[in-house]
């Protein structure tokens, strides 16, 4: 795509020359690095002397700029990857005859059409390609730009901005704004500082989103203003797509339910949707009735109702079998990003958080107990914790040692950007670095997918871990920084769920049967003595494996060391272990019997082993299971309850206090049981 050609005057020429003082004028740049006791001392030259003045000026601002927007680091060795490429620039922009003034003196098109053509003719042009890990944890291979090429469209396009005089009206009036201009508080561990207004392709609502924006900017963060910057967006393409000629006054209640079947049909997850509906309505209210845009109608026109039901929110933990495989391998990770896991793992921070940590984070007060401070961009206050672990300790601390030897006290950051000491690593970064060694590692969840690493799993996992501790809520709450305990019940209410599907689990599995194989109602604790005490209802003996289903009041068994093939014999799930060894001896007595001629012990083995045949088949019979809903199972642990309350009173009246303790212990627990399956409801 062209650009409209400029002619820089000399006036804007100048201008650009008095910004460049000190060493930033000179023909010859020297990039300098200390010598440390890990890297020897370097030094780099930067020659101008090869292009005109006032080619080597416009070069000089655009490089200028690069380095004091931190974008790079001045240090000999992080410039060594782009000064062999600026000085492929400077002596082919030298080789013109006549010589070149100015960059703007052709459209960047051409000049990369030429550029291009040079690199070819020297051997020099190399196409970089790139494998990128996807969502699915599979590469998919693309072909990048030369290096040379890439490098000297950004210098262009400084020039030409510096030279434009659009770039001189308030930020706001232009079509991309940047938030660093506009002094809002941007992420510096993220890449999204611009707001890009030309895809919004209605001139109408371009203009109406830049004063929604520029309104939402007086009282959100730069972050929101993305947000709800996108879902204009995505407002704009919905009617370029499906009403090109629509204006302001076609917004109606009927626009709006056809833009919510839009959003169906573009098969967007029921999150996204809500953060889509939420920023048009936002945009659709505020404009009515703050900024007073004629044409647009006062009525609300999405409500409560429009927006899909979303399922609560649960934690995102990384599942144990990963956790096993991540801590396996740890040590093979790169240096920086296994120290990153280490405080993660310790630390519940969100990677931003991380990314953001200052040098001097660490904190130890005179009672020599270690804290780690940081700073939380989402509530917009520093955070203190305190530590325990020394590794992590010792972690972030090995850590500062290197990032000293390195830099000096250029960084302020305990995990700067490997480009440039002054700027954090971003999240991006940590996440391809660590999926990219998960795919290495063959990390595989349960069901042997390759596993990807989402950098907030790990603040979940945390979280889970201090609940599952039983760790109050409000420490935990306290410790990670939420602002109330509601973002905190999170942990609580997925602990509640896995409590209530191990609950039905056990339940729907859990069952006892008789001589003939049939299920024994009622009978699912017929081994637990305490479960017996608790209905009043004490069997006859205690046996290896089952229990007697004989009621001790019915007195003494006339049917003594007859277990295996009584009647009232009851063998639940758990005794399946015990069955089995049984019938494996009962094959070798028959066996023996067999060779010996033993009729007697022949026939009583045959016996045993058909009742035993039936009950183990019966019990390992997955067709029996069946899962309770939680309030059948509520009304059952209730009806426990209330068994185990009589039952106490009783032990009580007979001045048995053994028994009083046990049942006192059951009751506690069957209360905690009630308490968390209600909570899931």
């Amino acid at each position: 795509m062209r650009e409209d050609p400029l002619h820089p005057s000399t006036e804007k020429w100048q201008r650009l020359r008095e910004q460049l003082t000190g060493s930033w004028a000179e023909d010859l740049w020297v990039f300098t690095s200390a010598k440390t006791r890990r890297r020897r001392g370097l030094r780099r030259f930067l020659r101008f002397h090869a292009v005109s003045l006032p080619l080597g000026v416009e070069l000089k601002y655009a490089l200028m700029t690069k380095f004091a927007s931190r974008q790079w680091s001045a240090d000999a060795h992080a410039v060594g990857h782009w000064v062999s490429n600026i000085m492929c620039i400077i002596q082919w922009l030298g080789d013109f005859t006549p010589p070149i003034q100015s960059l703007m003196e052709k459209d960047l098109t051409e000049w990369e059409a030429l550029l291009r053509f040079h690199l070819l003719a020297t051997g020099r042009y190399r196409q970089r390609r790139e494998k990128k890990l996807q969502a699915t944890q599979e590469y998919a291979e693309s072909t990048l730009q030369s290096r040379v090429i890439t490098l000297f469209r950004q210098l262009y396009s400084i020039v030409r901005g510096a030279y434009d005089d659009s770039q001189e009206k308030p930020e706001t009036e232009k079509d991309i704004w940047d938030m660093r201009k506009m002094h809002l508080s941007v992420n510096l561990n993220r890449s999204d500082f611009l707001l890009n207004f030309t895809l919004i392709k209605q001139p109408w609502l371009r203009q109406l989103a830049k004063k929604y924006i520029k309104f939402n900017s007086e009282i959100h963060g730069a972050t929101d203003c993305v947000h709800k910057l996108c879902a204009l967006r995505k407002f704009s393409r919905f009617l370029s797509e499906r009403h090109p000629a629509a204006c302001i006054s076609d917004i109606n209640r009927a626009l709006i339910l056809e833009y919510m079947g839009y959003l169906r049909e573009c098969h967007i997850t029921d999150g996204n949707r809500i953060r889509l509906l939420s920023g048009l309505r936002l945009f659709l209210e505020t404009s009515a009735h703050f900024l007073r845009v004629e044409g647009l109608p006062r009525e609300r026109l999405l409500f409560a109702d429009d927006f899909p039901k979303e399922e609560r929110r649960l934690s995102r933990e990384i599942p144990e079998v990963v956790l096993k495989q991540l801590r396996k391998h740890l040590g093979t990770l790169p240096t920086v990003t296994s120290r990153m896991v280490v405080i993660l793992l310790e630390c519940g921070m969100r990677i931003g958080e991380l990314c953001t940590l200052p040098l001097d984070c660490l904190i130890c007060d005179d009672r020599h107990d270690w804290y780690l401070r940081s700073y939380q961009g989402k509530s917009k206050r520093e955070h203190i914790i305190p530590l325990v672990s020394l590794v992590v300790i010792g972690t972030i601390q090995a850590q500062q040692q290197e990032v000293r030897e390195r830099w000096g006290e250029r960084s302020p950051y305990l995990f700067p950007s490997p480009g440039s000491p002054d700027l954090p690593d971003k999240n991006l970064n940590f996440a391809n670095r660590i999926n990219a060694w998960a795919v290495e590692k063959d990390i595989r969840d349960a069901e042997e997918r390759l596993y990807r690493f989402q950098s907030h799993q790990f603040r979940h996992t945390v979280g889970m871990r201090l609940i599952n501790d039983d760790i109050p809520l409000a420490v935990i709450s306290r410790l990670l920084g939420h602002r109330s305990l509601k973002p905190t019940t999170i942990y609580a209410n997925q602990r509640a769920e896995k409590l209530r599907e191990e609950l039905e689990r056990v339940h729907g599995k859990r069952r006892t049967v008789n001589d003939r194989g049939e299920v024994v109602e009622g009978a699912g604790h017929s081994n637990d003595q305490e479960a017996q005490l608790v209905s009043g209802q004490s069997r006859g003996q205690t046996l290896p494996a089952g229990n007697c289903g004989r009621p001790l009041a019915e007195g003494d068994c006339i049917h003594a060391n007859s277990c295996l093939t009584c009647h009232l014999w009851l063998t639940s799930t758990e005794d399946l272990p015990r069955l089995k060894a049984f019938y494996r001896r009962a094959l070798h007595l028959l066996q023996r019997a067999v060779e010996a001629g033993n009729e007697v012990v022949k026939c009583n083995q045959e016996r045993i082993i058909s009742y035993l045949a039936v009950r183990i088949a019966r019990l390992e019979d997955a067709g029996l299971d069946r899962s309770l809903s939680v309030e059948e199972l509520l009304d059952q642990l209730r009806s426990d309850l209330a068994g185990a309350e009589s039952a106490r009173e009783e032990a009580r009246e007979a001045g048995r206090l053994v028994a009083v303790k046990a049942i006192e212990l059951i009751i506690v627990d069957l209360k905690a049981n009630i308490t968390a399956l209600e909570g899931t409801l």
